[in-house]
């Protein structure tokens, strides 16, 4: 069976001596890992095709649910050069194509999360070293994949709070939240900020003006999330703390 569509690619592995894996969100069937014979040969038809965060249309072939079909064909639409070109841009965006793969099943169509990750990026061309749009990719991502925080009221009784509490992952007052762990305090500033991310989209982001305390407390929301819901530690952070020490 013949297949073509149109795919991100989210990383690359080794595969033998000259072979990779790739793994792609696609335009309509969510993430697919394809077989890529020998491209890591002078001279391969898939040229810099592979690389991560590339936007391409390809083909591939295999039996229907096959495992690993395989990459025959990868024309680059968009490679987003500069974001692969500075390393602290670079390793940002890589966690967030991390939670990517871990946040969405191989095989199972997310159209809406493909055109998220794709406006995400080239509003990031322009303006790499925009954090804040990361940030609000991965809210929007945990909206998408059913993983979002819920940030608000009382998840309980409704009343006013400002305590998080990762293990929960909502905000509870004080008599809910007893003997639920530990909880983040967070400013109501945060919490505003949080609830935009939710219903805006990324061509507002660059207007918007931050004070390093709320944007803090916003990374502290996401991040414990993320380590009491999807994944402990997720790899390219520890990589991006390890380069800051360096």
């Amino acid at each position: 069976m013949l297949k073509r569509t149109e795919g991100i690619v989210l990383r690359n592995r080794p595969h033998g001596d000259a072979d990779l894996i790739v793994t792609y969100l696609t335009s309509d069937s969510g993430i697919r890992s394809l077989y890529a014979r020998s491209p890591r040969k002078v001279g391969s038809r898939f040229g810099g095709s592979l690389e991560p965060l590339t936007y391409a249309r390809i083909s591939f072939v295999g039996k229907e649910q096959a495992r690993l079909p395989r990459l025959i064909q990868s024309d680059i639409i968009r490679p987003f050069n500069t974001l692969r070109e500075d390393m602290d841009s670079f390793v940002r965006v890589s966690e967030a194509l991390e939670l990517t793969v871990r946040l969405i099943p191989e095989g199972e169509p997310s159209g809406r999360a493909f055109r998220l990750l794709l406006e995400v990026l080239s509003s990031l061309e322009h303006t790499p070293r925009n954090t804040l749009l990361l940030s609000f990719y991965k809210v929007r991502l945990l909206d998408l994949t059913g993983f979002a925080p819920r940030v608000g009221g009382c998840a309980r009784c409704g009343a006013e709070t400002e305590r998080f509490y990762p293990g929960e992952g909502a905000t509870l007052c004080r008599g809910c939240g007893e003997g639920a762990g530990g909880f983040i305090e967070l400013h109501p500033s945060v919490k505003r900020l949080y609830s935009y991310l939710l219903r805006t989209g990324p061509s507002t982001i660059n207007r918007l003006r931050l004070t390093d305390a709320v944007y803090t407390g916003l990374e502290g929301l996401i991040s414990s999330h993320i380590g009491h819901t999807v994944v402990e530690r997720l790899n390219t952070r520890e990589f991006a703390e390890v380069l800051r020490t360096c």
